[in-house]
């Protein structure tokens, strides 16, 4: 079984078979309580499980907003250590792209998510993978002006248990997956001041 956490928009964690069949799945659809919302999520997914069972952690890379992704990414990776499994990143916009498909949107398409500032992220999708899973164009893209007009759009809430089958599937395929880097594509909104320095 592989645990599932993304945070890159709401928070949304899962449990899934290696096939990708769900066992469990729990989320909040509150954009700023991730730091909150976390912690009861994993309790409720993994309650009961075995989880000498869960064979790696499959966390969403982003893109997303800085504090959330680094919630889930931190968490994702506390898990891994206490499990004494691997981290499986993936980047979140593929499991919208996933479940656009399934819903019988073709390719090309984009998946579009807001990053605030009146800003979008969007991420490209043109082919399939070795796991028969969307495989995205180019990396994603952040501004006002980015989402490509003709193709179609998916967009919504990012799936952990999505997630998770992706994982799982590219794993059994060989796919590699992507870095363990968070895709923030821009600086935080709030950062450290400068300290003034002091004359003698």
């Amino acid at each position: 079984m592989l645990l599932a956490v993304d945070t890159s928009g709401a928070t949304s964690v899962a449990v899934v078979e290696e096939d990708g069949s769900v066992v469990r799945a729990a989320s909040s659809d509150d954009p700023r309580g991730h730091a909150e919302s976390i912690g009861p999520l994993l309790a409720e997914v993994l309650h009961g499980l075995d989880r000498a069972a869960i064979t790696g952690v499959a966390v969403g890379v982003g893109p997303g907003p800085y504090t959330g992704l680094r919630v889930g990414m931190a968490a994702a990776r506390a898990a891994a250590l206490a499990l004494g499994v691997p981290e499986l990143p993936v980047l979140s916009h593929d499991a919208l792209a996933l479940a656009a498909l399934e819903a019988g949107t073709g390719l090309p398409l984009v998946v579009v998510a807001v990053a605030k500032r009146r800003e979008r992220f969007a991420t490209v999708y043109r082919e399939l993978d070795g796991a028969a899973l969307p495989r995205r164009a180019g990396e994603p893209a952040v501004g006002a002006d980015v989402v490509p007009e003709a193709l179609p759009r998916a967009e919504g809430a990012v799936d952990a248990a999505l997630l998770g089958r992706i994982a799982a599937l590219r794993r059994t395929a060989d796919v590699p997956l992507e870095p363990a880097e968070a895709r923030y594509l821009r600086s935080p909104d709030v950062t450290l001041s400068t300290p003034k320095r002091v004359g003698s």
